[in-house]
C-alpha cells in the first residue's frame, strides 16, 4: 500500500519534467546517494554549544549581528533534544535543523510532509527568510510583540512550537527558508557588498547556531528556473510566451556575462543577480557552507529522486534529523499529502516550440560546467549532471 502510494506521489511531484526521462530513472538508482550522508546526531545541543570556539573573524560577524549573540542563552536544556532555555521564566527555542534551499526545488513540499512527523512540530512560519532577508539594524518599527526582522523577534517565531518542545523533550521544530543555501556571499543582515564585509552567512550560522543540521534541495537547474520565471511572474500580466521566456533567458544570461566581464567571480555572487540564473549554479556556493560546516552536518537531496522514489527520501531525513522510524499507516499518511507549492499547472511542455526548445538549449549550454563541478564534488556521480 505504502509503493503505490508512493508512486501515486510521485506522478503528482514530477509535473512538466521533460528532462528527467524514464531511461534515465532506470540508469541512475534514486536512493543509492543516501546511505552514505545518513549519519544520526550523537551529540547533543548543549556539548556543542559548551565546546563551541569563534572563527577567527567573529568580531566582523558580531558587528554585522549586533542583536544576535546578546540575546543567545549561556546554556541550553540539556532535557530537550532541540534548542532550547528558559528566558525570564519563559521558554525559548531555535530551530534544530533548516532546510537551507533551493527555492523551486520542492522544499516546501518536504517540510509540509516532516511536519506529519510525531516527534516534529511545525514552527507555523515555514520560511522567515531571517537570516537571507533580515537586515541589522532592523529597518522596519513595529508595534511591540510584533515581527521586526530581528534576531530577538525570530526567537519568537518559535515561542508557539516551543510550547509543544517542551512537553514532549524528544520534540524538534526547524525551518525551511528556500534562499539560504545561494545567498551565502551575498547577505549577512544586508547585503555583504553594501556592508563591505567578508563574512558569509554560513559563518554566521556557524557563530550563532554550531549544532544545527542542514537540508539541501537540488533540482535541474534548467526546470527549477522555468519555474522560477512562472513563480515570481506578476498575476496581473498575462501567461508568458514563450518568446518572452526565451528572451528573459538571453537578457539574465547577457547580465551574468557582463558583471563576469568587468568583476570578479566572487562579486558577481554577491551581486546575486540576476537572481533566478544565480540560483541555479549550485557548485558555486558550496565553498562556503563546507569551508566552515563538517560535510555531515549536510543532506543533499536531488529533487527528481525524492519525487521518483519519496519513501526513501522521507525516511532518510527523519533518520538525519534523529527522529524515530515511522510505522507503515503513518508513512502512508504522510505520501497522502497533496503536493505542495508545484509550478506545472501554470505551463505546458509536453510539446516545445522553437523558441522554447532554444531556450532549454542555452540553459542548458549555460548550465554544464556548474553540473559538472557540482557532480565532481560529490564524487563524480553523474546524476548531478541531469543528463546533459
Amino acid at each position: 500500500m505504502v509503493a503505490a502510494t508512493a508512486k501515486l506521489l510521485a506522478a503528482a511531484l514530477l509535473g512538466a519534467s521533460w528532462l528527467f526521462s524514464s531511461a534515465q530513472a532506470q540508469e541512475i538508482n534514486p536512493s543509492s546517494y543516501l546511505a552514505s550522508q545518513i549519519n544520526e546526531p550523537k551529540y547533543t545541543i548543549q556539548e556543542i554549544w559548551a565546546a563551541h570556539k569563534h572563527l577567527p573573524n567573529f568580531r566582523e560577524i558580531d558587528l554585522a549581528a549586533k542583536d544576535t549573540f546578546v540575546a543567545l542563552p549561556r546554556e541550553y536544556s540539556t532535557t530537550h533534544r532541540n534548542p532550547c532555555w528558559e528566558q525570564e521564566g519563559v521558554f525559548k527555542c531555535l530551530p534544530y535543523f533548516q532546510i537551507l534551499g533551493v527555492s523551486k526545488c520542492g522544499t516546501t513540499d518536504l517540510y509540509n510532509r516532516l511536519t506529519e512527523h510525531p516527534d516534529m512540530v511545525d514552527c507555523t512560519w515555514k520560511g522567515p527568510h531571517f537570516w537571507d532577508e533580515a537586515a541589522y539594524p532592523v529597518r522596519v518599527k513595529r508595534a511591540a510583540g510584533r515581527y521586526d526582522g530581528s534576531f530577538p523577534a525570530y526567537i519568537g517565531i518559535f515561542d508557539k512550537p516551543a510550547q509543544k518542545i517542551k512537553a514532549n523533550p524528544n520534540a524538534i521544530t526547524g525551518e525551511a527558508s528556500s534562499n539560504t543555501f545561494t545567498a551565502v556571499w551575498s547577505h549577512l543582515r544586508g547585503r555583504t557588498l553594501t556592508k563591505r564585509i567578508n563574512a558569509t552567512l554560513a559563518e554566521y550560522l556557524w557563530e550563532a547556531t554550531p549544532y544545527a543540521r542542514f537540508i539541501v534541495m537540488f533540482r535541474d537547474p534548467v526546470t527549477r528556473y522555468r519555474s522560477a520565471f512562472f513563480y515570481y511572474r506578476t498575476k496581473s500580466l498575462p501567461k508568458a510566451t514563450d518568446k518572452e521566456f526565451l528572451d528573459r533567458v538571453k537578457e539574465d544570461i547577457a547580465e551574468w556575462e557582463n558583471c563576469l566581464a568587468a568583476n570578479n567571480k566572487l562579486y558577481c555572487l554577491k551581486m546575486y543577480t540576476p537572481q533566478q540564473l544565480v540560483k541555479g549554479m549550485y557548485a558555486d556556493f558550496l565553498p562556503a557552507w563546507l569551508g566552515v560546516w563538517p560535510r555531515d552536518r549536510f543532506l543533499f537531496f536531488r529533487t527528481e529522486d525524492y519525487k521518483e522514489a519519496p519513501v526513501p527520501h522521507i525516511t532518510a531525513t527523519m533518520k538525519f534529523l534523529g527522529l524515530r522510524d515511522l510505522q507503515e499507516t503513518e508513512m502512508k499518511s504522510i505520501l497522502e499529502l497533496q503536493a505542495k507549492n508545484t509550478q506545472s499547472s501554470k505551463y505546458d511542455d509536453s510539446t516545445l516550440s522553437p523558441e522554447l526548445k532554444e531556450a532549454y538549449k542555452t540553459l542548458q549550454d549555460f548550465y554544464r560546467p556548474y553540473n559538472q563541478a557540482l557532480s565532481k564534488a560529490f564524487g563524480d556521480d553523474p546524476r548531478w549532471l541531469w543528463g546533459y
